[in-house]
Protein backbone atom coordinates (compact mmCIF):
# COMPACT_ATOMS: atom_id res chain seq x y z
CA UNK A 1 0.00 0.00 0.00
CA UNK A 2 1.57 3.43 -0.60
CA UNK A 3 0.31 6.20 1.82
CA UNK A 4 1.13 10.17 1.15
CA UNK A 5 3.61 11.75 3.74
CA UNK A 6 -0.25 13.68 4.41
CA UNK A 7 -3.60 13.06 4.37
CA UNK A 8 -5.85 15.50 3.24
CA UNK A 9 -8.80 16.07 6.00
CA UNK A 10 -9.86 20.18 5.08
CA UNK A 11 -13.19 18.73 4.18
CA UNK A 12 -14.64 16.41 6.98
CA UNK A 13 -12.42 19.20 9.30
CA UNK A 14 -14.63 21.80 8.38
CA UNK A 15 -17.42 19.67 8.40
CA UNK A 16 -16.76 19.01 11.73
CA UNK A 17 -16.58 22.93 12.74
CA UNK A 18 -19.91 23.50 11.09
CA UNK A 19 -21.15 21.04 13.24
CA UNK A 20 -20.03 22.47 16.37
CA UNK A 21 -20.85 25.61 15.06
CA UNK A 22 -24.82 24.64 14.82
CA UNK A 23 -24.52 22.17 17.83
CA UNK A 24 -24.62 25.84 19.81
CA UNK A 25 -28.29 25.94 18.58
CA UNK A 26 -29.08 22.15 19.30
CA UNK A 27 -31.75 21.78 23.00
CA UNK A 28 -29.52 19.94 25.06
CA UNK A 29 -32.88 19.08 26.86
CA UNK A 30 -35.27 15.96 25.95
CA UNK A 31 -32.65 14.34 23.39
CA UNK A 32 -32.03 10.33 23.80
CA UNK A 33 -28.12 11.20 23.54
CA UNK A 34 -25.69 13.76 25.04
CA UNK A 35 -24.83 16.83 22.29
CA UNK A 36 -20.95 15.58 23.61
CA UNK A 37 -22.47 11.42 22.88
CA UNK A 38 -23.50 12.57 19.47
CA UNK A 39 -20.53 14.85 18.85
CA UNK A 40 -18.23 12.32 19.86
CA UNK A 41 -19.95 9.48 18.00
CA UNK A 42 -19.94 11.33 14.51
CA UNK A 43 -15.78 12.34 14.86
CA UNK A 44 -15.10 9.32 15.85
CA UNK A 45 -16.79 7.32 13.15
CA UNK A 46 -15.09 9.07 10.56
CA UNK A 47 -11.64 8.34 11.42
CA UNK A 48 -12.94 4.77 11.63
CA UNK A 49 -13.85 5.25 7.93
CA UNK A 50 -11.47 6.54 7.11
CA UNK A 51 -8.76 3.86 8.47
CA UNK A 52 -11.35 1.29 6.59
CA UNK A 53 -11.50 3.29 3.24
CA UNK A 54 -7.63 2.90 3.23
CA UNK A 55 -7.71 -0.62 3.97
CA UNK A 56 -10.41 -1.67 1.13
CA UNK A 57 -9.29 1.05 -1.17
CA UNK A 58 -12.32 3.55 -1.18
CA UNK A 59 -12.37 7.36 -1.46
CA UNK A 60 -11.17 8.08 2.36
CA UNK A 61 -12.69 11.31 2.35
CA UNK A 62 -16.23 10.92 1.20
CA UNK A 63 -16.07 7.70 4.24
CA UNK A 64 -14.98 10.44 6.34
CA UNK A 65 -17.86 12.72 5.60
CA UNK A 66 -20.52 9.52 5.56
CA UNK A 67 -19.08 8.88 8.94
CA UNK A 68 -19.44 12.61 10.09
CA UNK A 69 -22.91 12.59 9.07
CA UNK A 70 -24.31 9.39 9.50
CA UNK A 71 -26.20 10.20 12.57
CA UNK A 72 -27.36 13.27 11.37
CA UNK A 73 -31.23 13.04 12.41
CA UNK A 74 -30.32 12.11 15.37
CA UNK A 75 -27.77 15.16 16.10
CA UNK A 76 -30.37 17.53 14.60
CA UNK A 77 -33.71 16.46 16.20
CA UNK A 78 -32.17 14.85 19.55
CA UNK A 79 -34.17 11.71 18.75
CA UNK A 80 -33.05 8.19 17.47
CA UNK A 81 -36.28 6.77 16.09
CA UNK A 82 -35.84 5.58 12.68
CA UNK A 83 -32.88 7.77 12.63
CA UNK A 84 -31.13 6.36 9.52
CA UNK A 85 -33.75 6.83 7.09
CA UNK A 86 -35.07 10.11 8.45
CA UNK A 87 -31.57 11.28 7.68
CA UNK A 88 -32.90 12.11 4.23
CA UNK A 89 -34.27 14.58 5.07
CA UNK A 90 -31.28 16.45 6.75
CA UNK A 91 -29.02 15.32 4.08
CA UNK A 92 -28.96 17.50 0.90
CA UNK A 93 -30.88 21.20 2.85
CA UNK A 94 -27.49 20.27 5.51
CA UNK A 95 -24.68 20.32 2.60
CA UNK A 96 -26.29 22.78 1.14
CA UNK A 97 -25.85 25.06 4.04
CA UNK A 98 -22.39 23.56 4.75
CA UNK A 99 -21.95 24.36 0.92
CA UNK A 100 -22.78 28.34 1.39
CA UNK A 101 -21.18 28.50 4.79
CA UNK A 102 -17.87 30.04 5.29
CA UNK A 103 -16.81 26.81 6.03
CA UNK A 104 -16.48 25.92 2.35
CA UNK A 105 -14.81 28.84 1.12
CA UNK A 106 -13.53 27.43 -1.80
CA UNK A 107 -14.83 24.92 -4.41
CA UNK A 108 -12.52 22.35 -2.99
CA UNK A 109 -14.10 22.22 0.36
CA UNK A 110 -17.61 21.88 -0.94
CA UNK A 111 -20.20 18.79 -1.24
CA UNK A 112 -20.57 17.80 -4.59
CA UNK A 113 -23.86 16.39 -5.98
CA UNK A 114 -22.35 13.22 -6.99
CA UNK A 115 -21.36 13.30 -3.47
CA UNK A 116 -25.03 14.26 -1.98
CA UNK A 117 -26.34 11.39 -3.87
CA UNK A 118 -24.16 8.84 -2.81
CA UNK A 119 -24.62 9.95 1.12
CA UNK A 120 -28.09 9.60 0.90
CA UNK A 121 -27.62 6.20 -0.66
CA UNK A 122 -25.76 4.72 2.22
CA UNK A 123 -26.55 6.74 5.22
CA UNK A 124 -30.43 5.53 5.15
CA UNK A 125 -28.68 1.71 5.52
CA UNK A 126 -26.55 1.76 8.19
CA UNK A 127 -28.91 0.67 10.83
CA UNK A 128 -29.39 -2.08 8.84
CA UNK A 129 -26.35 -4.25 10.00
CA UNK A 130 -27.81 -7.20 9.59
CA UNK A 131 -28.06 -6.97 5.71
CA UNK A 132 -25.33 -6.77 3.23
CA UNK A 133 -25.25 -3.86 0.85
CA UNK A 134 -23.69 -4.04 -2.67
CA UNK A 135 -22.45 -0.43 -1.94
CA UNK A 136 -18.92 -0.98 -0.22
CA UNK A 137 -19.32 2.12 0.81
CA UNK A 138 -22.49 1.30 2.77
CA UNK A 139 -20.96 -1.71 4.06
CA UNK A 140 -18.10 0.31 5.30
CA UNK A 141 -20.33 2.31 7.13
CA UNK A 142 -21.95 0.15 9.04
CA UNK A 143 -18.68 -1.61 9.68
CA UNK A 144 -17.37 1.95 11.21
CA UNK A 145 -20.97 2.77 13.51
CA UNK A 146 -20.60 -1.04 14.66
CA UNK A 147 -17.25 -0.90 15.92
CA UNK A 148 -17.36 3.00 16.97
CA UNK A 149 -20.33 2.04 19.19
CA UNK A 150 -18.79 -0.94 20.51
CA UNK A 151 -15.22 0.76 21.37
CA UNK A 152 -17.83 3.53 23.20
CA UNK A 153 -18.77 0.61 25.50
CA UNK A 154 -22.44 0.25 23.71
CA UNK A 155 -23.12 -3.15 24.09
CA UNK A 156 -23.17 -5.12 20.27
CA UNK A 157 -26.85 -6.64 19.83
CA UNK A 158 -27.13 -10.20 18.74
CA UNK A 159 -27.44 -9.20 14.92
CA UNK A 160 -24.56 -6.54 15.12
CA UNK A 161 -21.92 -9.48 16.49
CA UNK A 162 -21.27 -11.25 13.55
CA UNK A 163 -20.37 -8.14 11.44
CA UNK A 164 -18.24 -7.40 14.49
CA UNK A 165 -16.27 -10.42 14.57
CA UNK A 166 -15.82 -10.37 11.13
CA UNK A 167 -14.35 -6.44 10.93
CA UNK A 168 -12.05 -7.37 13.44
CA UNK A 169 -11.03 -10.33 11.98
CA UNK A 170 -10.34 -8.13 8.66
CA UNK A 171 -8.47 -5.87 10.84
CA UNK A 172 -6.25 -8.38 12.13
CA UNK A 173 -7.16 -8.77 15.30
Amino acid sequence: MKLTNKFDTRRSHRLIQFFLDRAKNWNANDRDFSIYWSMSHMITTAQIMRLLAIKRNLDADICAIAGLIHDIATMESGKTNNHAARALDYIAPLMKAYNESNFAKNDALKITDAEIKLLEEIIPQHSNKNETSANPYAEALKDADVIDRYLHGVEANESEMPRLLAVFAELGY
